[in-house]
């Protein structure tokens, strides 16, 4: 690094040829461009390089998924904000080797709850439940003063609640499903659950995203087009409702038929080993000996002609 005093390039900046010229502190410098080769980088550096590709792949497929849904109002630090959030959940993996983590819905959930699109719209409203129910359904429990939490403009009558739950597959950077639940309230108004239908799907995990919106009327008029009166946030990432296997389809009467199986099944052993119909002669006390067994054998004789007097 060295101090730029040359009067023609004082006030350059950016690279010219092989040179970049730039300020630090207001004052001008001058190095040479760095020479990048195939071994320029270390393998920890092109695993951790890979890596970052990976989460910023996952934090695309994430933003399309939702895109499809809705267009959320974003800043220009929310691409770089997500890509952050979602490569630092792919490091929490511990139990692989660098290049080769995998994500989790634990680990998602840590990183990208209350993650917010917009931040130039202060909307988010804490202490919301985001529970997964016996059926696999997703249930959103807002407190019961939730808009306390909002500051509406002026002229607004109704806030908007659309929820999304977007079943991703990161192996694929996939979108498997999405179930989608929108309420609009009056302001002041009770109601404070929002209820999101199951889709069993084989995915990775389950990001539930609400969307605050305020308007004139229930016709969907906003109340401006400002930043400030639209907002998406991430309440929770769960575990995905796997899809249930499929058991072998069975008789109903099947246990009673086993059961009748089993009794002629006896019986049969029963009729081939008959009773022994000469049981064992009681052997005496004071003999040592032991009695043979004997089977008693039955001799059958023919009936005799009869008689016939001859004179």
């Amino acid at each position: 690094m060295a101090q730029n005093f040359n009067m023609i390039t004082q006030g350059l900046s950016g690279h010219v040829g092989d040179l970049i010229f730039y300020e630090r502190n207001g004052k001008p410098f001058c190095r040479k461009m760095p020479q990048y080769g195939p071994d320029s980088m270390s393998a920890a550096s092109k695993q951790s390089s890979r890596e970052f590709a990976k989460a910023s792949k996952a934090a695309k497929s994430i933003r399309s998924a939702l895109n499809g849904i809705w267009q959320p109002v974003k800043e220009e630090t929310t691409i770089f904000r997500l890509n952050k959030a979602v490569y630092a959940a792919l490091r929490e993996d511990t139990l692989h080797p660098r290049g080769e983590r995998i994500f989790s819905a634990d680990a998602l959930h840590r990183q990208l709850k209350d993650f917010r699109y917009n931040n130039q719209a202060v909307m988010t409203i804490g202490g919301i439940d985001t529970l997964r129910q016996e059926d696999g359904s997703i249930m959103l429990v807002l407190p019961q003063k939730w808009q306390h939490w909002l500051n509406p403009p002026k002229g607004t009558r109704y806030i908007q609640l659309h929820a999304a739950a977007l079943d991703m597959d990161f192996g694929n950077n996939t979108c498997q499903g999405v179930t989608t639940a929108a309420h609009c309230v009056p302001i002041g108004g009770s109601m404070h659950t929002v209820h999101l239908p199951a889709i069993p799907v084989k995915a990775t995990a389950t990001i539930v995203v609400l969307q605050l919106r305020f308007l004139h009327t229930e016709n969907d008029i906003q109340v401006n087009n400002g930043a400030r009166c639209e907002q998406a946030f991430v309440t929770a990432v769960l575990e995905p409702a796997l899809p249930v296997v499929k058991k072998e389809e069975r008789s109903a009467r099947t246990p009673g038929s086993v059961r009748k199986n089993r009794s002629a099944a006896a019986i049969l052993k029963n009729t081939n080993h008959p009773a022994d119909p000469c049981p064992a002669l009681p052997v005496d006390n004071h003999d040592t000996a032991v009695v043979p067994r004997t089977t008693l054998s039955v001799k059958k004789y023919k009936k005799p002609p009869a008689l016939v007097n001859v004179e």
